[in-house]
């Protein structure tokens, strides 16, 4: 009987290329979260609202996919590395809007009185149930507050007391100077001011829009007339339930009904985004936008904002996330202050303290152009 001849197929002594490096584990899903996620900036939620997400996502996608890029680089897989740092480059401005390098601001100029500053703040009604430390809350905020130096607050669900309530804790309102716009009833957009005020008013958007709040005044500035729009976007309305929902893994059932509640929301913020927009570019003076929108700056509501008249101030942001939110996920930038672009933004600042559910944001601002 012959023998047969031995197989064609043998074990090749050397190791086959792999179709998949480790790197991959990275890249793969990170050019995903990106990609989608320069979708959910573009497209109207109320078109596909499951695309809104993925705002939430898009820093951690692009961390991902970088490190990816890098692993591939060091490992010498260069080819492989090509189409995810193009993907890196194509995206890095939107990046931009998540972390800072630290590199954009401005030196403050040398007449101090020609810079000024804008605080944005939502103090979630001076911690009236106890959230934190009740009275001690209080007394820290109202220190906090005593020490600074901008000459405009825009507080969000500061409630109707609000004024009493921080002096009572220690704050002195008649030495710091500053006249209080608050909202009618309950709790909402406040501000708090040293400039003159030539006109204000506060408005809801309509019923179709969701529940927002916004307070707008006119300011005598060093700037000139300026328009100051301080808002409290849609927010999720999430119950402690819900919140417990996250931190220990959603049912299914909880899963949808939570992706049903940030879809819905998002929703509302494209709504009040389009109307914001409106009055801000009807405004007949330079403007300014502070407050909570309840969305990233990957979002189609921020996005829409800043295709305005007005430009994100984070650009003079110190080096890091800038996370505004103390919350489940951590580093979302859901506060911030949007700045006219006839304007010179000097520097952006989160502060660390935790007064609050939210870090507050400041912004220093000066005149770009001669208003005159």
């Amino acid at each position: 009987m012959a023998q047969s001849k031995p197989s064609n197929v043998s074990k090749n002594p050397k190791r086959s290329r792999r179709r998949v490096d480790s790197a991959s584990l990275l890249t793969f899903p990170g050019v995903v979260l990106v990609l989608v996620g320069e979708l959910a900036v573009r497209v109207s939620p109320s078109w596909f609202p499951w695309l809104a997400p993925f705002g939430l996502t898009y820093g951690l996608g692009w961390m991902l996919l970088a490190a990816g890029v890098i692993w591939r680089v060091v490992s010498f897989r260069w080819i492989r590395a090509a189409f995810p740092l193009l993907v890196l480059v194509a995206t890095w401005p939107s990046f931009m809007l998540v972390f800072s390098l630290g590199l954009g601001t401005t030196p403050m100029p040398e007449d101090q009185t020609q810079a000024w500053g804008v605080l944005s703040f939502n103090v979630r009604r001076l911690d009236e149930y106890n959230w934190l430390k009740g009275d001690q809350t209080r007394r820290d905020l109202a220190t906090w507050l005593s020490s600074r130096q901008e000459e405009v607050w825009c507080l969000q669900e500061f409630p109707k007391n609000g004024k009493s309530v921080l002096q009572e804790s220690g704050f002195a309102w008649s030495s710091s100077g500053r006249k209080v716009l608050g909202w009618p009833n309950g709790s909402g957009p406040a501000m708090a001011t040293t400039f003159p005020v030539k006109s204000w008013t506060t408005w809801m958007f309509p019923d179709e829009a969701g529940r927002g709040r916004v307070l707008e005044a006119d300011l005598e500035t060093p700037s000139g007339t300026v328009r100051v729009f301080n808002v409290h976007l849609q927010s999720l309305y999430f119950s402690h339930a819900d919140y417990a929902a996250v931190e220990d893994g959603p049912s299914r059932e909880e899963g949808l009904r939570l992706l049903g509640l940030v879809t819905k929301a998002s929703e509302a913020r494209a709504a009040q985004a389009k109307e914001l927009k409106k009055r801000m570019d009807d405004s007949p003076y330079p403007v300014v936008l502070a407050g909570d929108f309840n969305d990233t700056p990957m979002s189609y509501a921020v996005r829409q904002l800043r295709q305005g008249r007005v430009r994100d101030a984070f650009d003079a942001a110190t080096l890091g996330l800038g996370g505004t939110h103390i919350g489940t996920v951590p580093g979302l930038r859901i506060d911030g202050v949007l700045v006219d672009t006839t304007f010179v933004v000097h520097k952006q600042e989160t502060h660390g303290v935790i007064l609050s559910d939210h870090h507050p944001v400041t912004a220093w601002v000066g005149s770009g152009v001669d208003l005159d």
